[in-house]
């Protein structure tokens, strides 16, 4: 029985390269990656009222980001609070939507492709009165509170 066995492992090959996994393999062997940026679409004003248009505002997002840097996800269902030191430390709640993109470097460093995502995050902020939007690139958060 042993040498029937042997002799079945004799003929098999080993399994063809999986071009996905050795591709894999070297990002991470050569230490190279792709970068993520989130944004947070919020849920309510700093005044606690309840953004109507959070949908809305999602999806501009998503195309957006699918524009700029290939693709988007959006993720619903979040829990959170915003600790307004502005207004006494006051903790709001809110039920944020997250976009997320994963993106080349040299795509994320363009300089007219940050503006645009800048752009959208000072209307966005304004125009759903926040006391600040954030922004994760990577494992760096950036709260944009200016507007202007």
């Amino acid at each position: 029985m042993a040498g029937k066995l042997l002799k079945a492992r004799e003929k098999s090959s080993p399994p063809a390269p999986d071009p996905f996994c050795e591709a894999v393999q070297a990002q991470m062997r050569f230490g190279v990656r792709d970068d993520t940026v989130i944004v947070f679409i919020p849920s309510h004003d700093r005044d606690k009222t309840k953004l109507p248009d959070q949908p809305q505002w999602a999806l501009a997002a998503l195309k957006l980001m699918g524009k700029l840097y290939g693709g988007a996800t959006g993720f619903k269902e979040l829990v959170g609070i915003w600790r307004d030191d502005d207004n006494g430390g006051e903790l709001l709640e809110d039920q944020p939507v997250m976009i997320q993109s994963l993106v080349k470097r040299a795509v994320l460093e363009d300089a007219a492709k940050l503006l645009e995502l800048s752009n959208f995050l000072k209307r966005m902020g304004r125009e759903t009165r926040q006391g600040a939007v954030a922004v994760v690139i990577n494992d760096a958060i950036h709260f944009i509170s200016n507007y202007e």
